[in-house]
């Protein structure tokens, strides 16, 4: 059945669970994306080095911290369906940063399968070249393979991601649908099962000049999450869908492609936004009618998704 989800970061207090879930129902919410990587900052983590986390803590003591926040969902019905990791979850050169994140990566997935999360996002690692970047994140992903079969019901989700360079965006990693299939068919099948899926991030597809459609189509059934944002075509900007309009007043993010490309491959999973520059561009008190406006888009798609 589709849901309409929403990322946590912005609305969710950790210290009142309970609060934060009645508001997102409120909000017309029934999934949530769940930002654990605010819980370790990777750009302190690259300038500073290893600090002290949350995922200092014993498993046992972190699945009894996060126990408020699994049954405010449970008490609302709104699912956790997918998780945020920390990201990068590399850093070239850093031997004892990069311990560190693969210790929190585990306990991320110990988290995922307390909360009956079945999606966690692990970034694609970025290299100097796209041979590089193909090589390195590949054998990263190879080496959590034994970490993930110990948790029912958990899968690492790769994502589509846009590289920088001065004044513009380029294709960076799996931001292709076919580099994107072969990569997740590959670790599949060394792996011996379906342990990887995909987060197609809509927003990156924009920026890297991607056919959305198209995208979806190709990946089929290994679409397992979604990311949805929009931009200008030139920065991630993380806002409401329908916002940019292009010089001849067409949308800059092909959005009736996106929902023809879900509807072609019977999509039936969250709509999940990640919409979390809102919170910095309106004033306090629009928030919640932003918010509203947002879950009114996904059901919006979801009618459009589900009528016959």
């Amino acid at each position: 059945m589709i849901k309409i989800g929403v990322q946590s970061a912005g609305w969710y207090n950790s210290e009142d669970p309970d609060s934060s879930f009645a508001y997102i129902k409120d909000c017309g919410f029934d999934a949530v994306d769940f930002n654990i990587d605010t819980f370790l900052s990777g750009s302190k983590l690259s300038k500073e080095g290893v600090f002290p986390s949350i995922f200092d803590k014993t498993t046992e003591e972190l699945l009894d911290y996060f126990t408020p926040l699994k049954n405010a969902s449970k008490k609302y019905d709104v699912e956790i369906n997918q998780m945020h990791a920390p990201f990068p979850p590399y850093f070239k050169g850093l031997d004892e940063v990069n311990d560190y994140i693969f210790m929190a990566l585990d306990k991320c997935f110990a988290v995922a399968e307390f909360l009956d999360c079945s999606a966690v996002v692990v970034h694609p690692i970025a290299g100097e070249t796209s041979e590089e970047e193909w090589e390195i994140t590949a054998n990263f992903y190879r080496n959590l393979v034994p970490v993930i079969k110990k948790y029912k019901g958990v899968k690492i989700c790769l994502e589509n991601i846009f590289n920088r360079r001065p004044g513009r965006m380029i294709e960076g990693r799996l931001s292709n649908s076919y580099d994107a299939c072969r990569m997740l068919d590959m670790l599949n099948e060394e792996a011996g099962g379906e342990y990887f899926g995909f987060c197609l991030d809509i927003g990156h597809t924009n920026l890297t000049g991607r056919n959305v459609k198209e995208y979806i189509k190709q990946l089929g059934s290994r679409l397992t999450i979604l990311h949805i944002h929009d931009n200008n075509g030139s920065e991630d900007l993380h806002m409401i869908p329908y916002t940019y309009l292009s010089t001849t007043s067409s949308h800059v993010c092909d959005w009736q492609g996106f929902i023809d490309g879900l509807k072609e491959i019977g999509f039936d999973g969250v709509l999940s936004f990640e919409t979390i520059r809102i919170f910095r561009v309106f004033p306090k008190p629009l928030h919640t009618g932003v918010m509203k406006l947002i879950s009114a888009i996904g059901h919006y798609w979801k009618d459009e998704l589900t009528k016959e």
